[in-house]
């Protein structure tokens, strides 16, 4: 690392390192294109400012004919029998979060379905080109989530990726929101438990968009006694009930 930066700048670049997975001159050139601004430059990281050339090339005929060996036999893309045999491949349970990862990455438009260009484009912006190197590349994908920019990506594409035909656009059906809200946010949200059991109570039927994004905005902008909870906010109803709720049981 260039030494002739101040302290506070190297462990910059060695926060940038850690949140994207690149290298420690593409994050000197991106801190120093932003000031020096960490959350800045990662945002801008994340949303294809950054020069990919720390990403190592792969061959496009080499990931086809690797995509080939998980399609199914009379289609052109990966289903259910060819994404178990990856996750076995991989030593990993097909409702790992690592899953979503990848297909975060790919930046997939359905569940359960990868085509030749969502794997080729995900395989590539990984640097990946078989089993052992994605393996490999799991703690970069965990890594790259402890940005708060890079989450709240993964997290808004988790909502379009899991819709269903019969739900609409804009809404998931709750045991989906469920299990999908026990893989991203755990951890993140103290209250996650209580909320899933709130909803339950409720009978809710379906999520919609606004409620799955607002939760997020919610889990990590309001603290634990819910003091700062605006209640004439632009919150969704259900939120508001929930702290209403949760502020009673209390009492």
């Amino acid at each position: 690392m260039n030494h002739s930066l101040k302290r506070g700048q190297r462990d910059k670049i060695r926060q940038f390192m850690v949140f994207t997975g690149c290298s420690e001159r593409v994050a000197g050139d991106m801190l120093k294109r932003y000031d020096w601004m960490l959350e800045q430059a990662v945002d801008a990281f994340f949303s294809g400012a950054a020069s990919r050339a720390s990403i190592p090339p792969v061959d496009d005929a080499k990931l086809i004919k690797w995509f080939d060996t998980y399609k199914d036999v009379d289609a052109e893309h990966i289903g259910v029998p060819g994404i178990e045999k990856l996750c076995a491949e991989l030593d990993v349970d097909p409702t790992d979060v690592v899953m979503l990862m990848i297909a975060w990455k790919m930046k997939a438009a359905t569940m359960c379905v990868f085509t030749r260009e969502e794997w080729v484009r995900g395989m590539t912006a990984m640097g990946v080109d078989s089993v052992d190197k994605l393996k490999e590349h799991f703690s970069a994908l965990h890594e790259q989530l402890k940005s708060t920019p890079a989450f709240k990506d993964f997290y808004c594409f988790c909502f379009a990726f899991a819709k269903e035909p019969g739900f609409g656009v804009r809404s998931l059906p709750i045991e989906v929101a469920d299990a999908l809200w026990r893989l991203t946010l755990a951890g993140r949200f103290k209250h996650l438990d209580r909320w899933l059991e709130f909803l339950q109570e409720k009978k809710e039927r379906a999520i919609t968009k606004d409620v799955w994004e607002m939760l997020l905005t919610f889990a990590t902008q309001i603290n634990d006694e819910f003091s700062n909870f605006d209640e004439d906010g632009a919150w969704p109803v259900v939120i508001d009930d929930f702290v209403e709720a949760e502020i009673a049981r209390r009492a």
